[in-house]
């Protein structure tokens, strides 16, 4: 029976003590959330952005981000409160590398690009940012696009066209007009069976000309805009869709403005509540 006795007093205080441990902890709110897409000229690259906008601080939590043509990249949070800085790595040869003096040069970051943003207190902005080249290649400009769940939930496409004459589109027995600098939003629910081909024709001499085409997913899993471009004089679709994953996920996302900082065997945190 003492032997019983002195194992509940062992066991009791480690119970008091998980029981007393937070269950639950609360995140910022982001000001922000994006994906980003090439647009113009197939590219890929691998940017990097700090998500509380303080990249130029001394150790500031920098997010990498892989950018490809004809795909969003993974959705990230940022939290902070003006522009968006992208700034890039350069890729040295190994003849470059081992000729360099000093190797920390490899490591510093270039200034990419930059978009113009301001938060708002009252929502998370959602957007897909566009970067498209210059004339010279030399430099990449940024354009914001809204992607806000309210003007397309889930399950929803947003259909714009920059064509400069109308156009018109077939979806299964569906049929619309589509003029220069207009959108119309296709919504799942308005479609059977899983997937649809949406059919794009030009109006030629009284006829209706197949010009272009794209498949979509008809579920609540998926959502995005459909750009229908003008390529060699024809029309073309930019697809930019998106799977539905949680915000957790995001690049970026409950990260602090910056990381931990050592000093010997001291570590501190950005959260004074947490060196305690």
């Amino acid at each position: 029976m003492k032997k019983k006795y002195y194992g509940l007093l062992l066991f009791f205080p480690f119970f008091v003590y998980t029981k007393a441990q937070p269950t639950k902890q609360d995140h910022a709110k982001p000001t922000g959330i994006f994906s980003c897409i090439f647009w113009g000229k197939p590219t890929t690259r691998t940017v990097i952005f700090a998500p509380w906008g303080n990249f130029d601080e001394q150790n500031a939590t920098q997010s990498l981000v892989r950018v490809v043509y004809g795909s969003l990249s993974r959705k990230c949070a940022y939290y902070g409160q003006g522009n968006i800085k992208f700034y890039q790595r350069r890729n040295y040869t190994e003849l470059e590398l081992d000729l360099m003096e000093d190797k920390s040069e490899a490591e510093k970051a270039i200034f990419f690009s930059e978009l113009n943003f301001s938060s708002n207190a009252k929502e998370t902005k959602e957007f897909i940012i566009l970067f498209s080249p210059t004339k010279d290649l030399n430099s990449y400009r940024t354009f914001l696009l809204p992607f806000d769940q309210k003007e397309i939930p889930w399950g929803s496409y947003k259909l714009f066209s920059q064509f400069n004459e109308t156009l018109y589109v077939a979806v299964g027995t569906k049929k619309f007009s589509l003029e220069p600098g207009k959108n119309i939003i296709l919504h799942s629910k308005d479609f059977d069976g899983s997937r649809e081909r949406m059919i794009i024709y030009r109006k030629e001499k009284g006829n209706y000309i197949e010009s272009a085409s794209q498949s979509f997913g008809i579920n609540d899993r998926q959502r995005g805009i459909f750009f229908v471009t003008v390529k060699k004089g024809k029309a073309h679709v930019v697809p930019m869709v998106e799977s539905n994953r949680p915000i957790e996920q995001a690049i970026g996302y409950n990260t602090k403005p910056r990381e931990m900082e050592v000093e010997g065997e001291e570590i501190k945190s950005v959260d004074p509540v947490s060196n305690f």
